[in-house]
């Protein structure tokens, strides 16, 4: 198990390593703008430029900026009583939003166009900068053409917005002109608060249009219903039953409602159930019992003046009997009484009876027509609860109808008594006032853009640059491109020293088996790469080390030598290849110790055919015992076939590469042209490196 110290070894380690990655990664990019600088100086320079060159080049442009503010009052009719609801912050967005696309509308421009006369006005034309239509278009006439334009400009100009989630608006206008740009910004304030004025007078007259149309329904509807009762009411009263009121019939008003007559029929038809019962019952008793016994027969005078007689009668007959027999005249005539009042006495009986009985039918009969009395007063009320029923139902739909018609008229009644009256939603806030400064172009502004765009624009180009860059600037780069070792590196802008060339000669001690090459061949891919410094230079740091040198100027078509060693010879190498001079009248001092210079002379037309002679391999001869070493400046590789043909007949060869020119393309041409033609490359010398001195020699070493 791994202690906590080994991880804290172990995270330190792996900051250190992204320290140093990031170290390393800031050092390249440091080096790459080091090395691309004057793309990014360019680049920022030409932004600049272009920013003043937009300065001077724009016309000044002014805003001015009217505010407007939106109140939370419901728009539309006025003496609106209905209650709102609470608006939710969703509903005030909406709203804003809503007021925003209404300024941006084409309807509102065209009403600032028409309030400020702004079609066929020459001055706000010029204000926006624009040529003013001479012609229509199409099927479209000049005028039409025109106020598409303005129209166009108005809405193209305009710039509305919401300072944070507040009611105002902020509507600004930029023009060219800084009157016109505060009289357009106050004309579209102007026209959005009548615009909403407009809104709700609209909706205020569709409002009193539509309850117009809903009271004159009202009122059509009432006068039905008063109507239809009336009607009613009217055929009610002439179905009336017999009995009620009339003025003109004369007859005898009733004695009370129906109500009352039901109630007075009810009590005499308990009075006249109850005769019918007694009457009932006298005649049951009357028609079962004996006659003696009825109550009215014992109530009758004259029958009880036949019941007392009849009595007596009796008593003589039996008086009569005890003494006479019933065929004495006596008795026969006391019989015959008897019988006499026994028979008025039946009739008397039954003619009570009679009446007993006739009394029990008008009993009957009396209740019976109390009892149809009774059933047409309940059909009678019956039906006038009908008629009631009927009329309160009329009279509820006449009372609807009244108040509905009455609010209607009430609500009409206000809304035209408030109408004109109303408060606009959108109230005026701040007048946009003339501008005193242009809006734009903004000179601070405009420059640190420009400044910023061609910093961000060259910082791209030198990491383009560095990405796709496959020029020499280093060692591996050299390496990997050409397969050629790194000898040394001389930095740019500083004058070659011995601290510079000191190891590069040291290095050309080593630069074959025997030691110092016999003869060293220096050229370059192309010219201008500093071939001929190089090689002088080293002429100069190989003397240093004790070395008896010769530098043969062979580059017959731009010689430097003479120049930099300071001598000016009549004759040179191309005097000797053609036989005119001899070596040792040639080959002159250089003015530095241990070293000769064979200059170049005479330039000669064709420098290609002296090299092919054999007399530059007899010079090569000849000097390589006088010499230690011979240094041959040759012309570039590229273009050229000196360099191929001198490389065949010295022992090595030095490239001379340019830092960050020389791309492996046209490099590895050269490199290749010179081992073709049989010349041995001991490796290259970087030229006007960009960085740090020894950047090379630190990386090699690590």
């Amino acid at each position: 198990m791994a202690g906590p110290g080994l991880l804290i070894d172990g995270a330190s380690t792996t900051m250190e390593g992204r320290a140093a990655r990031f170290a390393t990664a800031a050092s390249g990019a440091w080096t790459a703008v080091r090395r691309h600088r004057i793309i990014l100086f360019v680049t920022m320079a030409l932004c600049v430029l272009a920013g003043v060159v937009f300065i001077l080049l724009s016309t000044p442009d002014y805003q001015a900026t009217a505010s407007v503010e939106v109140e939370d009052i419901p728009a539309g009719a006025a003496g609106a009583a209905a209650a709102q609801r609470q608006a939710t912050p969703s509903d005030n967005e909406a709203l804003m939003q809503t007021e925003l696309e209404v300024l941006r509308s084409r309807a509102l421009a065209e009403d600032v166009a028409r309030e400020l006369a702004l079609v066929g006005s020459r001055t706000f034309f010029d204000g926006m900068d624009v040529r003013r239509p001479d012609q229509g278009a199409g099927s479209l006439t000049q005028r039409q053409v025109e106020t598409e334009m303005v129209v166009g400009l108005l809405r193209d100009n305009l710039h509305v917005e919401l300072p944070g989630k507040s009611r105002v608006i902020r509507i600004s206008f930029t023009s060219a002109d800084p009157v016109l740009s505060a009289r357009v910004a106050n004309s579209y304030a102007d026209s959005l608060i009548r615009a909403d004025l407009r809104r709700g007078f609209e909706s205020g007259v569709q409002a009193r249009r539509f309850l117009l149309g809903e009271l004159d329904g009202a009122r059509k509807d009432l006068e039905r219903a008063e109507r239809d009762l009336a009607v009613y009411a009217a055929n009610a009263g002439a179905m009336a039953p017999p009995g009620s009121k009339d003025d003109e019939s004369g007859d005898t008003p009733p004695e009370g409602t129906t109500a009352t007559r039901l109630a007075q029929l009810n009590a005499f038809r308990a009075q006249a159930t109850a005769d019918r019962i007694a009457a009932q019952k006298r005649w049951e008793s009357a028609r079962m019992s004996s006659v003696e016994t009825l109550p009215e027969v014992l109530n009758n005078g004259a029958m009880q003046q036949i019941m007392t007689e009849r009595a007596q009668a009796r008593a003589q007959v039996v008086q009569e009997r005890q003494f006479r027999k019933d065929a004495h005249p006596e008795m026969r005539e006391a019989r015959a009484r008897l019988a006499a009042l026994d028979d008025q006495a039946e009739g008397m009986a039954n003619t009570i009876r009679a009446s007993l009985k006739e009394q029990f039918d008008v009993a009957i009969h009396g209740e019976k027509q109390i009892q149809s009395e009774i059933a047409k007063v309940e059909r009678q009320a019956q039906a006038e609860r009908g008629r009631g029923v009927q009329m309160n139902i009329l009279e509820r739909q006449v009372d609807t109808f009244r108040l509905l018609h009455d609010s209607l008229l009430q609500r009409y009644r206000d809304m035209a008594s408030q109408a004109g009256f109303q408060a606009g939603r959108i109230q005026p806030l701040d007048r946009a006032a003339v501008p005193s400064r242009p809006s734009s172009p903004n000179i601070g502004v405009t420059m640190l853009l420009a400044s910023l765009g061609g910093l961000f624009l060259g910082l791209l180009a030198v990491a383009g640059r560095h990405i796709f860059d496959d020029a020499v600037t280093s060692a591996d780069t050299l390496a990997e491109r050409v397969n050629l070792p790194l000898l040394g590196a001389v930095p740019a802008g500083e004058k070659p020293g011995a601290e510079i060339f000191g190891p590069m000669a040291s290095s050309l001690l080593l630069g074959s088996a025997v030691g110092l090459p016999r003869s060293i061949l220096v050229t370059s891919a192309q010219e201008g790469e500093g071939k001929s410094s190089t090689l002088y230079a080293l002429a100069k740091a190989l003397a240093k080390l004790d070395k008896r040198v010769l530098v043969i100027d062979a580059d017959m078509r731009r010689p430097r030598q003479h120049s930099l060693f300071g001598v000016s010879p009549a004759r040179g190498i191309s005097e000797l290849m053609t036989g005119q001079a001899k070596m040792d009248d040639v080959i002159v001092d250089s003015g530095v110790a241990g070293v000769a210079l064979l200059p170049c002379g005479a330039i000669p037309p064709s420098p290609a055919e002296l090299l092919v002679t054999p007399a530059m391999d007899s010079l090569l001869a000849t000097v390589r015992e006088r010499y230690d070493t011979v240094l041959i400046d040759a012309p570039p590789i590229l273009g050229l076939s000196d360099a191929c043909l001198l490389a065949s007949k010295a022992q090595v060869t030095l490239l001379v590469v340019e830092w960050g020119r020389n791309h492996h393309g046209g490099l590895r041409v050269a490199v290749d042209r010179l081992r073709r033609a049989g010349g041995a490359i001991i490796g290259a010398i970087l030229t006007k490196q960009e960085g740090r001195p020894f950047e090379y020699d630190y990386h090699r070493g690590g």
